[in-house]
């Protein structure tokens, strides 16, 4: 389980790239996943994420990159 303060700024880094996917802003949405990324990647080398939170964030980033591979103008 991920600290309120760690969940809040990953919630928060993903409500910000969903909400930059949903309007279609292309350079903002990619600037937020690489945010989320750094992030995810940042929590996990300081030790405030759990083996089993990282890999199911870091799977989310993934999934991500995958839908977004052919996002741009």
């Amino acid at each position: 389980m991920m600290s309120r303060k760690v969940k809040q700024q990953v919630n928060s880094a993903v409500n910000e790239l969903d909400m930059n996917l949903a309007n279609n802003y292309k350079d903002l949405a990619h600037k937020a996943l690489k945010e989320l990324d750094e992030l995810v990647t940042k929590l996990n080398e300081e030790g405030q994420l759990k083996e089993k939170d990282y890999t199911r964030l870091r799977d989310k980033v993934d999934d991500y990159k995958r839908r977004m591979a052919g996002y741009h103008h």
